[in-house]
């Protein structure tokens, strides 16, 4: 997701499936099989822990984030170095400021350091697909965060949004649909309108308006991630639609552009805006009645998740690429009732932030 302006504690454990994968490869020397698996059930606890710390210690585990600059990738970045160096192994971030060419020559240059893990957050499904595939072939585990791309790689954490996009179209369903005394019309702020954030979404949200022939979406714009992009289209859908009943936008930092077009054009109080995502930006503009609701994805559970991740697959023995994982990082619902709850935002510096 993009950076204000620009393109841009822990909760419950969440679900984790595993798809293939069997045992062989590298590991301690005491390792009957070479990985985790091979030892016996009945391994001292000497042997078990002598496993599990050199498995990780001197490894190093980098990170390519879309770019820096948001609550978002600074409290992801925050918690992999905490975690990772926490377990004896080496942190490396590569800041690709936004820029997809810069991502992948950051990418590529990784694959050539050969991390042992590499975790990337992708622009959009296609263009590091082939990048990944080349890490797996170098021996390197592959983590994608929050938007996946068209390969999969040895695991996922993120929100499930599929289940996102469902959740809030039935909340705006709810608002603005059959039975309500509204226009029944509905705006969508997309980000990259081929990230995997939002096709996924899209594809939740469709299933249930698909169902709701009432709503009018009378806009659906990407605006890449974008405050201001998200701004000046909201302000040209409220000036042709001053009867809107909500506006969704899939990420709080881009659609507190469209919430502040839409209280410049002194509808806020009747116009619903809708968000994902549960940075302090969430907090404050729920605060100050900007935003009507949001969804948080337990974005530092995110961060601690693929450092428990990237352990186990270090541990395991298994060769990078004979696994496919995900973990769909539980799901909150965030209004004007809840948003002052200790740590219900975060803001990428510090633990158990509340928003007063």
């Amino acid at each position: 997701m993009r950076r204000i302006g620009r393109r841009t504690a822990a909760l419950a454990a969440a679900t984790m499936i595993a798809l293939t994968g069997c045992s062989t490869g590298g590991g301690s020397e005491s390792d009957a099989n070479g990985g985790g698996e091979g030892l016996a059930p009945t391994v001292s606890a000497e042997k078990l822990r002598e496993h599990a710390v050199g498995s990780l210690k001197g490894k190093t585990a980098a990170f390519v984030p879309v770019g820096l600059g948001t609550p978002l990738t600074e409290e992801w970045a925050r918690q992999m170095k905490r975690g990772f160096e926490a377990a004896g192994m080496k942190f490396v971030l590569r800041d690709p400021n936004w820029d997809t060419a810069r991502q992948a020559e950051a990418v590529q240059s990784l694959i050539n350091d050969k991390p042992a893990v590499l975790v990337v957050h992708n622009f959009d499904v296609q263009v590091l697909a082939k990048l990944i595939q080349q890490a797996e072939k170098a021996g390197i585990y592959v983590i994608q965060i929050n938007m996946v791309s068209n390969y999969k790689s040895d695991a996922f954490v993120g929100a499930d949004t599929i289940d996102l996009g469902r959740r809030i179209a039935t909340d705006i369903v709810k608002e603005c649909g059959a039975g309500t005394n509204t226009s029944h019309k509905v705006q969508i702020v997309q980000g990259d309108a081929t990230s995997g954030f939002t096709l996924d979404v899209m594809a939740g949200a469709k299933s249930v308006f698909d169902k709701h022939k009432e709503i009018k979406i009378v806009s659906t714009q990407a605006a890449n991630w974008d405050r201001t992009k998200a701004h000046d289209i909201t302000s040209t859908v409220i000036q042709q639609h001053p009867d809107l009943c909500a506006s969704w936008g899939f990420w709080d930092q881009m659609q507190y552009g469209a919430a502040t077009a839409i209280k410049e054009a002194g509808k806020i109080d009747k116009v619903k805006v809708f968000t994902s995502d549960h940075s302090a930006i969430t907090c404050e503009a729920l605060r100050d009645k900007l935003f009507f609701q949001s969804y948080g994805y337990s974005v530092p559970t995110q961060g601690t998740d693929i450092v428990a991740i990237a352990k186990q697959l270090l541990q395991s023995g298994k060769p990078p690429g004979s696994s496919r994982i995900a973990d769909y990082t539980p799901l909150v619902k965030i209004d004007r009732s809840n948003w002052n709850k200790q740590n219900m935002c975060y803001d990428g510096k510090t633990d158990g932030l509340t928003v007063s």
